[in-house]
């Protein structure tokens, strides 16, 4: 069991192959399905390479983390798992899927090839460690990450210090700090990075933040996201107490009703004259068939208007009378009562 197998999305192949050679130039014994012959049958060929592998490295991207498109690459990392020889790698800024968030991904999603990056090497050494046997060593890219962030935010030497110990956790220092209840928004973000005193992360604060007050699917969104987040389990009490009220909401339509007028009207000097006055005579019993069809509770009357589609003119006394068939177009609001969920706020 001397090999790591790879675990990815085929559509992420250029990106995981740069990833593959840089690891073998560290002289380890990669192997991906990029390397599969034309024509084999390629699940055969999977699984025989999966079974012996000493380490499977799973590449969590965007697709590879979709239920419906990653299902093979998570079935692959399930198989890992489940011989305590996993090592996941994000290559995009993503949430593992349901059922691997309890190890650590290592987030490569800013590397740029370099092979002396912190979080790169902190990758080497947990292959190493999985194909060894043994526990991967402490990660050196938190602490790289923890370091710049001391420095870039211009903290006081014995802040700085204060810190470099809490990464360590020197005394208990990062329980005892991280748990205090006035920390400042960065500290806490620093706390969260480590995993320490139940805080967020930067990214989960921030989505906490801007989330909008009452909103389920923002909730959910949220669990999501952050499935082991510090604020996941407050979602998901505020899912639970979840309230639904019904909401009245009407929308404009046009119902049409069958109308018909008789050619009994007085004698018109021209045919288009009859015509107008046909639908004159009309217009009120549109009005009145319209409102009674918006007299209940589903419809509400808002207009009416006699349209023809046949017409029947004959000669009359002194000029034309026209009659006709046609339509009352009744224009209406439509109830449609809609469900609106409030979420504990």
């Amino acid at each position: 069991m001397t090999h790591t197998y790879v675990a990815y999305k085929r559509e992420d192949e250029v990106r995981v192959a740069r990833l593959v050679e840089a690891l073998r130039l560290q002289g380890l014994d990669v192997w991906f399905d990029a390397v599969l012959p034309g024509g084999e049958d390629w699940r055969r060929q999977l699984a025989e390479r999966l079974q012996p592998a000493g380490c499977v490295l799973v590449v969590w991207s965007a697709l590879s983390v979709d239920m419906e498109r990653g299902g093979w690459v998570q079935e692959e990392a399930q198989h890992g798992q489940s011989r305590n020889i996993l090592v996941p790698v994000k290559i995009d800024r993503v949430a593992p899927p349901l059922g691997f968030g309890r190890t650590q991904a290592i987030d490569l999603s800013h590397w740029r090839g370099d092979l002396k990056d912190p979080y790169f090497l902190d990758l080497v050494a947990a292959i190493e460690a999985k194909l060894a046997g043994r526990p991967a060593p402490p990660s050196r890219g938190s602490a790289n990450r923890l370091w710049r962030r001391v420095v870039y935010t211009g903290l006081s030497t014995a802040g700085a210090a204060a810190l470099w110990a809490m990464l360590f956790n020197t005394f208990g220092a990062a329980e005892k700090v991280c748990t205090f209840e006035g920390l400042q928004p960065g500290l806490s973000d620093i706390c969260g990075s480590l995993h320490v005193g139940n805080r967020p992360s930067h990214d989960e604060r921030l989505a906490w933040e801007s989330r909008k007050p009452g909103d389920c699917e923002a909730l959910a969104t949220h669990i999501r996201r952050f499935p082991y987040g510090a604020y996941a389990q407050v979602a998901s009490n505020l899912l639970a107490a979840k309230k639904v009220r019904v909401v009245d909401d009407w929308a404009r339509g046009e119902r049409r009703l069958p109308l018909f007028v008789s050619g009994e009207g007085p004698a018109m000097p021209g045919e288009a004259a009859a015509q107008a006055q046909a639908l004159q005579r009309a217009q009120p019993e549109a009005e009145l068939s319209c409102r009674g069809f918006g007299a209940g509770t589903l419809f509400r009357y808002v207009g009416a208007k006699a349209v023809a589609a046949s017409w029947q003119c004959h000669p009359g006394s002194g000029g034309v009378v026209c009659g006709f068939e046609g339509d009352a177009v009744c224009t209406v609001d439509v109830h449609q009562p809609r469900e609106s969920a409030s979420c504990g706020e």
